[in-house]
């Protein structure tokens, strides 16, 4: 009897292509907080936000956007997070502001997903969040498929003022997550856990 594969991705290795099964992908994805290259073009982005979409939505309310950063974006991004934090941190030194400034750069494509939380929703608000969430892993597992490596970060700066106006944030919106994307030269291993010591049967 044939068994059907569920396929995460295609991948071409050493000239052989390769699939990835669903299941195993799962399991071998890891963050990755080195990344460079070009990063994946707009096309794949955009099939990656198509599979982001497909997460779990009570009431469909798609409590979701996602604002994209790439080429010279990053660096007036970059601006921004200095000059913000100099103005609301005046005691931060140079090196500081750098690390901060840094931030933007360490990946050739970033992310930003963009949760909207409406109060007045029919839905309780840590829904409309972890769904946000899920559709954030829905975009990190779609470009794993793509033969991309991704980490998911945020961070404190995500609610600064300036940025929240930059990316034209309403009252109502939250930075829910930064993925990072590009390629990883020296792609890191992590040992998980048994499942059996988060898992429990209720009697």
């Amino acid at each position: 009897m044939q068994q059907s594969v569920s396929v995460l991705g295609v991948f071409c290795v050493g000239g052989q292509v390769a699939v990835m099964d669903l299941y195993e992908g799962l399991l071998q994805r890891v963050s990755q907080p080195v990344l460079n290259g070009d990063g994946p073009d707009f096309d794949t982005l955009k099939a990656c936000i198509q599979a982001a979409i497909c997460a779990p939505d009570h009431r469909a309310l798609q409590p979701w956007r996602f604002v994209l950063v790439r080429d010279s974006a990053r660096i007036r991004l970059a601006e921004l997070y200095r000059a913000s934090q100099k103005s609301l941190h005046p005691e931060y030194r140079e090196a500081e502001l750098d690390r901060l400034a840094q931030q933007p750069l360490r990946a050739p494509v970033l992310v930003f997903s963009v949760a909207i939380v409406r109060p007045d929703a029919p839905v309780p608000e840590r829904e409309q969040w972890l769904s946000c969430g899920a559709a954030t892993q829905n975009l990190i597992l779609a470009l794993q498929a793509h033969g991309w490596d991704s980490i998911w970060r945020t961070g404190a700066l995500a609610e600064d003022p300036a940025v929240r106006s930059a990316l034209r944030l309403l009252a109502y919106e939250h930075v829910a997550a930064v993925v990072y994307t590009g390629h990883c030269s020296h792609p890191r291993r992590v040992e998980r856990p048994d499942a059996a010591g988060f898992l429990e049967e209720w009697l």
